[in-house]
């Protein structure tokens, strides 16, 4: 399994790589902790993640790594 991890000349997840997974269960490391759940969208700022009931809308620069469940 990969885990996508900051490009070296950006802040935290490929936009790119993360719109792969839209729909998918991840487990994605935060600025705030980790978050397991379904990436629900993503756009050029930020990333959905929803847990539940509980949706999680997280800045991109605050994503860490992400990766498939």
């Amino acid at each position: 399994m990969e885990t996508l991890r900051p490009l070296e000349d950006t802040d935290g997840v490929s936009l790119h790589e993360l719109r792969t997974m839209v729909g998918a269960d991840v487990a994605a490391q935060t600025e705030s902790g980790p978050i397991e759940g379904t990436l629900l969208s993503c756009t050029t700022r930020s990333a959905w993640i929803v847990v539940g009931d509980v949706d999680h809308v997280v800045a991109l620069p605050h994503l860490h790594s992400i990766h498939r469940r």
